[in-house]
């Protein structure tokens, strides 16, 4: 499928900025409460997750895979809830293993390959026996595990998943962790890191043969060191490059056999170079990719108080004509 030209311009120039759309879209912009109603999903494998509804009444779903350390509360998480349930939609925020306000079970966690907990969400959502149509909708690690997932299942795909959209994705996980070590990058890198190490450290006192090689700190540290020592061996791979080559969307690219919407802005600085699939959506008719010239990661942020951003209504536009329309 040809590359989609993109019409997102912001219409102040501050949000030129990658950093500033960046940040401003994930701590800065006012996002009205959503009220949830909460459901545990207990899983095979003896742990949890905790999913948020957001209902009202409709027979169409939406499904949120929130970025790393993300939760169905998320400004973006929410901000697409609110604007999918105006449109007549019901909303599910899939809160990862341990992100919830509780600590999952289990040494294993989430990360970036566990698709199998989005298998687990839409086969939990379809058992309800209400939607004849469900839009997954992922941000960076989230959207790697919507992709990774849709083409995991290829032709065995429920037939109520329609189609799905992925924001800011590190599809090549490997060069996009070497990317965070960036000077440019060392306030996110801190940020994310202060309670991935937080949770970590937990795990290393509950399983200190299993994480003997984690050495345990906060503020330091980035994520090719907390991918190889604690992200690899809690999840049962031998190595980071291991766990990196497992988990990535991009082998399966090619097997996608409904809509998908790629967004990925030219600014990002999370994101390497190697994750614009150009050659894999000009080979996949069902694969749309957009690269906005502006936009930093999940940002997308036009102008000031903005109630609804360029992200979501990109969303429901891809969704509501099945494709470029």
């Amino acid at each position: 499928m040809p590359i989609i030209k993109s019409q997102y311009l912001p219409k102040h120039s501050f949000f030129k900025n990658a950093h500033i759309n960046t940040v401003y879209a994930s701590l800065l912009r006012w996002i009205p409460r959503v009220k949830f109603e909460r459901e545990r999903l207990e899983l095979p494998d003896g742990d949890f997750l905790d999913l948020d509804w957001s209902k009202v009444g409709g027979r169409k779903l939406i499904i949120i895979f929130a970025g790393l350390e993300g939760k169905s509360n998320s400004l973006y998480s929410r901000a697409a809830i609110r604007h999918f349930n105006k449109m007549g939609w019901d909303a599910l925020g899939m809160n990862y293993r341990g992100c919830s306000g509780e600590p999952n079970r289990l040494l294993c966690g989430y990360h970036m390959g566990a698709s199998e907990d989005v298998k687990y969400t839409v086969e939990h959502a379809l058992s309800k026996d209400v939607y004849d149509e469900i839009v997954l909708i992922g941000y960076s690690l989230g959207g790697n595990l919507a992709l990774k997932y849709i083409g995991e299942e290829g032709s065995n795909l429920p037939k109520q998943v329609k189609s799905t959209i992925a924001f800011s994705v590190p599809i090549d996980i490997q060069k996009s962790d070497e990317r965070m070590n960036k000077w440019y990058n060392w306030h996110y890198l801190k940020w994310f890191m202060f309670p991935l190490n937080y949770k970590a450290n937990q795990k290393k006192r509950l399983y200190p043969t299993q994480l003997k090689s984690y050495k345990g700190f906060f503020m330091s540290g980035n994520f090719v060191y907390f991918d190889t020592h604690f992200t690899a061996p809690a999840n049962g791979y031998k190595t980071a490059e291991e766990y990196w080559k497992a988990s990535s969307c991009a082998p399966y690219l090619k097997d996608i056999n409904i809509p998908v919407l790629i967004v990925a802005s030219l600014d990002d600085t999370f994101i390497s170079d190697n994750c614009y699939p150009i050659k894999e959506a000009q080979e996949n008719p069902n694969l749309f990719l957009e690269m906005p010239k502006y936009g930093g990661h999940c940002g997308f942020i036009s102008q000031f108080f903005e109630k609804v951003s360029w992200m979501e209504k990109r969303a429901y536009e891809f969704v509501k004509g099945g494709g470029n329309k």
